[in-house]
């Protein structure tokens, strides 16, 4: 282990083993069976028998499903050479053949191609390439297609389904026109194919990068807004958890199940099992359940940046929201408004560290740009969200649901903008960063607590 982890954890441990023996224990335990199940798989991925063809350049023939949206790169300069635009995405490989032996697995790969493919999720393909290794470490290696990619058979139903959904609700995006108008797709259903790297840079600099995409967030919304709607129509506590649930997975096959979904996804079903059954559920043991599920599951989640910036978010939310709120609201004597402020600054509170140790940078502005955009966030996402339902039948009404919305995602363009032009600290980033950052923290919740004992 590192010495910097050790400056962090040693202590941390320490203190625990002295206050509170019995998490530490459990903590350890926890450790214990992630490095056992991270190793595992990792050990399998490269000790695979079509990662032994890794670097060998050797002609290799795979079949193959496309398991996310391929996306789109952008030319690169190399020695003065502008290289073409790639397409890249994560892949499952059924089989590969090498020199005439077929062999038959299930392992994760990263494709790249120079052709242009838009094949739903699900699509099954067979192409000529090379593999090489990867840095990446929930994949077994690198598969480069030399040629075109043949398309064996399609996406399922479910699949073509939720993509022409997905697609028709993209031209109806264009013709909205704008950055707005593109941003509308991504934070409604996690189509970011329209966003441009200027945008999602200024995004980034103004901390707003959990918006060019969807999130646990949005999902938390769509199932708030589910329980408000069923009131009105069913008076049975259980038939309107069982309407939520099936509107809520079909949200999931909609927006992809990208891993703060899936965190929000368990969140959610935990909590309706919970009201089911007459339980009140907290929050907390909720998340908890949510974060051991996914790993074990995929235990490279683990060491995923957006998957732990969107656990420490609602951790945050849960932890110091209701804090935050009675503490600003001793001051402003509007609880309404110190609500609004409190979740926004809960959140950044632990999302910080973490921020710092990947970036390097600290931007003073995402505290100021999350309080303004976090009003326009719930109506995109729920106009937007019955504006995709009618792009298969109406399509001029969905127009036109997505057209009342393009003010409040201009609203949220013209931050971005305004707020990435504020200079940003820069820092280092690592453990360094993320040591500064828990510092930077814990001065900010004294402070706070100080206050409120005051």
């Amino acid at each position: 282990m590192a010495p910097p982890v050790l400056i962090i954890f040693l202590p941390v441990a320490l203190w625990l083993f002295l206050k509170q023996k019995t998490t530490a224990v459990l903590l350890i335990l926890c450790f214990i069976a992630g490095a056992l199940v991270i190793g595992t798989r990792e050990y399998g991925l490269k000790r695979s028998d079509i990662a032994s063809f890794a670097d060998k350049k050797i002609s290799i023939t795979i079949v193959a499903s496309i398991r996310t949206d391929p996306k789109l790169g952008i030319p690169k300069e190399m020695m003065g050479i502008i290289r073409p635009a790639t397409t890249t995405a994560l892949i499952s490989v059924i089989s590969f053949s090498v020199r005439g032996k077929k062999f038959f697995t299930h392992l994760p790969m990263r494709l790249t191609t120079q052709e242009r493919i838009t094949y739903l999720p699900g699509t099954v393909f067979s192409s000529r390439g090379i593999i090489y290794s990867s840095a990446e470490k929930k994949v077994a290696g690198l598969f480069v297609a030399r040629g075109s990619l043949s398309v064996l058979h399609g996406a399922g139903m479910i699949g073509r389904i939720a993509g022409s959904i997905r697609s028709r609700f993209r031209e109806i995006a264009i013709r909205a026109g704008g950055a707005s108008g593109a941003l509308i797709p991504g934070l409604v259903l996690g189509d970011t194919s329209l966003e441009s790297h200027a945008f999602s840079n200024e995004m980034v600099a103004a901390g707003l990068t959990h918006l060019t995409a969807v999130s646990g967030e949005n999902f938390a919304i769509i199932a708030a807004f589910m329980g408000w709607l069923l009131q009105w129509f069913f008076r049975s506590l259980r038939v309107r958890l069982l309407v939520s649930s099936i509107v809520l997975v079909g949200f999931i096959v909609l927006v992809r199940p990208s891993p703060s979904v899936l965190r929000a996804t368990v969140m959610v079903a935990v909590l309706i099992l919970g009201r089911a059954r007459g339980v009140k559920s907290s929050g907390i043991p909720a998340l908890a359940l949510a974060v051991g599920l996914l790993i074990l599951i995929d235990p490279f989640e683990a060491i995923d940046p957006g998957f732990a910036l969107s656990v420490v978010a609602t951790a945050g939310i849960l932890l110091f929201a209701s804090p935050l709120a009675q503490w600003f609201n001793g001051y402003l004597h509007n609880l309404r408004f110190a609500q609004l402020l409190a979740i926004p600054l809960s959140a950044n509170l632990l999302c910080t560290p973490i921020a710092i140790a990947i970036s390097g940078q600290f931007t003073l502005m995402s505290l100021p740009s999350n309080l303004l955009v976090e009003p326009m966030v719930a109506p995109i996402t729920i106009v937007g969200f019955v504006a995709a339902l009618f792009t298969s039948t109406s399509p001029g009404l969905a127009y036109l649901l997505v057209l009342s919305q393009k003010p409040f995602a201009a609203e949220i363009v013209w931050v971005a903008h305004a707020c990435s032009r504020v200079p940003v600290v820069r820092l280092s980033g690592g453990f360094l960063g993320a040591g500064i950052g828990i510092l930077a923290t814990m001065m900010v919740w004294i402070a706070i607590r100080w206050g409120s004992w005051a």
